[in-house]
């Protein structure tokens, strides 16, 4: 059995509605995290950096460099990976 890692590409427009839903409930988590720093607490923050993570095009660069000198097989999908 050898693995293939396969990289989503771009999001078909009927998902539009559901991305601007997963970005509000990011940029929400980012404010909570804020203020449960400036309140010291700390788990909070922890649970509220973990919903606010975004990645970019460099972290993206980065996967797949690493992935492809590991020589595992990569794809990336004209449209979401598991089409």
């Amino acid at each position: 059995m050898k693995p293939i890692w396969v990289f989503d590409g771009k999001p078909p427009d009927m998902k539009s509605a559901e991305l601007e839903k997963r970005t509000a409930l990011k940029k929400a988590a980012e404010e909570e995290k804020e203020v449960a720093i400036a309140a010291g607490d700390m788990e909070r923050a922890k649970q509220m950096a973990g919903r606010s993570i975004k990645i970019t095009s460099e972290m993206m660069a980065d996967a797949k460099k690493l992935i492809e000198l590991m020589g595992v097989p990569m794809i990336e999908a004209p449209g979401e990976a598991e089409a």
